[in-house]
């Protein structure tokens, strides 16, 4: 399997179990994975600050679960275009009541770009 189809496969995969992102995702063209997997990012940040804490839950979980047996490409796709942007330009209040949100591995590569946890 190509580099490449690992990460196709992800994004593939989250629009599938994740419907209500798939718009936000299809905006980009199926090559423009580094901004797809940014929208869905964007979409946990949202679902945060809307309170919908249940639904950033399982985005959250499931961007985790996916860490376990993922091929280094997905790693790191999920690490920068996911990990990376979450929470970004987003609210004091949003970040306190997301982080707790955020799967300890999650938050070990969050900590490990930004050299901090949330809230700071």
């Amino acid at each position: 399997m190509k580099n490449d189809d690992v990460v196709y496969n992800l994004l593939n995969e989250i629009s599938v179990q994740f419907p209500e992102v798939k718009a936000l995702m299809s905006i980009y063209d199926e090559d423009e994975t580094t901004f797809r997997m940014e929208a869905f990012s964007k979409a946990t940040t949202q679902a945060v600050t809307l309170d919908y804490t249940e639904q950033a839950q399982r985005y959250l979980n499931y961007m985790a679960e996916k860490l376990l047996n993922a091929d280094a490409k997905v790693i790191e796709h999920i690490d920068v275009y996911y990990v990376e942007t979450l929470f970004l330009g987003a609210s004091s209040h949003t970040i306190a009541v997301g982080w707790p949100l955020v799967p300890a591995k999650l938050q070990t590569l969050y900590v490990n770009f930004h050299g901090r946890a949330l809230p700071d």
